[in-house]
C-alpha cells in the first residue's frame, strides 16, 4: 500500500480558521490521522490489484482448460472400458450358450 502524508498541524489551523475550537480541531485531526494510518487504498493500489486479478484469471482459465482436456480423455477411456466389458460379457454368454450351459 502507498503511504499518504497528512499535515495535522496545517489541518488544525484550517479548522480553527473556520471556527472550530482548539480541542475540536485537534480531535478531528487526530481522528483523520488515525484513519489515514490504517491502510487506505490508492488508485495505484487498486490498479495493481486489478492487474494481479487479471493474471490470476488467465492462469485459472489455462488450468480449467487443462482439466477439461484431462476429463475428456478420462471419459473416453472409461467409455472404451465399458464397451470392452460389455463385449467381453457378451462373448462369455454367447460361448456358454453355444456350449449348452
Amino acid at each position: 500500500m502507498t503511504t499518504m502524508t497528512f499535515d495535522k498541524l496545517a489541518y488544525i489551523d484550517r479548522l480553527k480558521a473556520v471556527g472550530f475550537t482548539e480541542p475540536q480541531a485537534r480531535g478531528m485531526a487526530d481522528g483523520l490521522d488515525q484513519a489515514l494510518r490504517e491502510e487506505v487504498a490508492t488508485k495505484s493500489d487498486i490498479a495493481a490489484l486489478r492487474n494481479e486479478m487479471n493474471l490470476l484469471r488467465v492462469e485459472l482459465k489455462g488450468e480449467v482448460s487443462g482439466l477439461r482436456s484431462e476429463m475428456k480423455a478420462d471419459k473416453i477411456d472409461l467409455l472404451k472400458w465399458g464397451v470392452m466389458l460389455i463385449a467381453g460379457q457378451t462373448a462369455v454368454f454367447t460361448a456358454l450358450k453355444l456350449l449348452g450351459h
